[in-house]
């Protein structure tokens, strides 16, 4: 029964291949004949040896998967020498037996080695009339065609197995042989080019980006800023005022001083020194002591606002570091500071801000039995600075400051017989070299030095070590 059932399974994929011969343009394209070696293994039910003989096949490639052939089989089985039944009580030589037959098969392909137009693996189905009583024979296993190329030959190999029509026998059946084109066959599709993809105008480069915030004091009534601040700037809070020789800030200081807490607040990643500094009247001891409760002052106040102590650290420096000629007014006006200097910052800008131009109060120890001097004048700070308070980059009369990578005054101009001052208001070292030789040393932050100038002409000068930095000294 199961026998009977494999049969008809053979019959009904052969059956669908056929309608596939439409897919052929002409009779003779893909032709092709394929002689083959045979080698069957026995049944151990077949009273013979195992058998030799050959298949031929013609066939037709209808389609890159099927292909339609003609087939022809010869085989041999030998005698084994043994004996088998052959009625009752009776016994019989085994003899040596012929198998043949002639009919049609197909190819299906498995479509395993991609866009080629022949070779690859297959499972090949024919039936055939045989010789032995008119019984069919069917074949039906894997195959396999080596292509020797794209020119149609190709190594065939099969591995079937054999039916008879009675079912009495299962035999295996190796095929070997080649495969040989006949008529044109088809070459492999190979797609027409792509069109070139049309070319891509690249985007204009976006527009660079705009400079860092320039490094110049707020106007009046603006906040204070520190956008632009990097390591090594130093902001002059102008404007930071305490009552006559004390450190209790004033009302007016205090306002600045909240500005400058919502500074750092949106900075938080920059670091500051407080420092504070006092003119030369009183001594030395005395003004260190005032600039350093000064300094500290002020940090207590914006730790106050919220700003983390590990940001911040005080330092009073007394009268040791002038900005300006402690000789007037003007000059010990400018001595009188409270500056923030930037410690750390990690934002890349190289900006530097200032707080608001405004005066400080005396910083002199009073004399004994003095009554105390009166408050300042509180001051809101959307109100312009008083006429005569000078701004924080301004330069006392003969004196030249360092400051932002500039010399300023650029030109001085100073009768004969004058000394001029030179101040290192800047976070980096600078060397002040004459045309005519003469040379400071190198200017570390906060150090000064003076040249006398007897005769009168124009002596110009530039900083040896940033030489952009110019300027020029007039004697009259």
């Amino acid at each position: 029964m199961k026998k009977q059932k494999s049969l008809k399974a053979v019959a009904l994929l052969m059956a669908c291949a056929a309608p596939l011969a439409a897919q052929a343009d002409s009779w003779f394209d893909d032709t092709y004949v394929a002689p083959m070696f045979s080698y069957s293994l026995a049944d151990h039910d077949r009273p013979t040896d195992d058998g030799l003989g050959g298949t031929l096949g013609a066939g037709w490639r209808l389609s890159k998967g099927v292909e339609l052939e003609l087939l022809g089989t010869y085989l041999k089985y030998k005698d084994d020498g043994g004996t088998h039944s052959c009625g009752l009580f009776a016994t019989c030589d085994n003899k040596s037996q012929t198998v043949s037959g002639g009919g049609f098969g197909t190819n299906l392909f498995l479509g395993l080695f991609g866009e080629r137009p022949f070779g690859g693996p297959f499972i090949h189905l024919d039936v055939m009339a045989s010789n032995k009583d008119k019984l069919a024979l069917y074949h039906a296993g894997p195959g396999l065609d080596w292509a020797f190329g794209d020119n149609g030959w190709a190594l065939r190999t099969e591995a079937l197995v054999q039916l008879n029509g009675s079912g009495d026998y299962i035999d295996w059946v190796f095929n070997v042989g080649v495969r040989i084109p006949l008529g044109p066959h088809r070459i492999a599709y190979v797609p027409p080019p792509q069109p070139a993809p049309p070319a891509v105008v690249p985007a204009p480069p976006p527009p660079p980006p705009p400079p860092p915030p320039p490094c110049e004091l707020p106007k009046s009534g603006e906040a204070v800023d520190f956008t632009g601040c990097k390591a090594g700037d130093v902001v002059i809070l102008r404007g930071v005022n305490f009552e006559f020789d004390k450190w209790t800030l004033t009302v007016e200081a205090k306002g600045l001083l909240d500005q400058v807490a919502a500074a750092l607040m949106k900075r938080g990643d920059i670091k500051v020194e407080i420092d504070g500094h006092t003119d030369s009247k009183g001594s030395d001891a005395y003004n260190l002591k005032l600039s350093d409760r000064r300094a500290k002052s002020v940090m207590d106040y914006l730790l106050g606002k919220g700003i983390a102590p590990m940001r911040m650290n005080a330092k009073g420096f007394g009268e040791s570091v002038p900005i300006a000629d402690n000789k007037s007014d003007e000059g010990r006006a400018l001595n009188r500071r409270v500056e923030l200097k930037v410690l750390d910052a990690d934002a890349p800008v190289t900006v530097e801000q200032a707080g608001r131009a405004a005066e400080t109060y005396g910083d002199s120890e009073p004399p004994a039995g003095a009554a105390a001097a009166p408050p300042p004048t509180e001051m809101p700070m959307s109100h312009a600075p008083p006429p005569d308070a000078q701004p924080a980059a301004a330069s006392a009369p003969g004196t030249v400051s360092i400051d932002n990578f500039a010399f300023s005054p650029e030109v001085l101009t100073v009768a004969a017989g004058s000394t001029v001052t030179f101040i290192n208001n800047d976070g980096s070292n600078h060397i002040v070299q004459f045309a005519d030789g003469q040379a400071s040393p190198r200017l570390a932050m906060g150090k000064s030095w003076q040249r006398s100038f007897a005769t009168p002409g124009e002596y110009p000068y530039a900083c040896a070590i940033h030489t952009t930095m110019k300027g020029k000294i007039i004697v009259q």
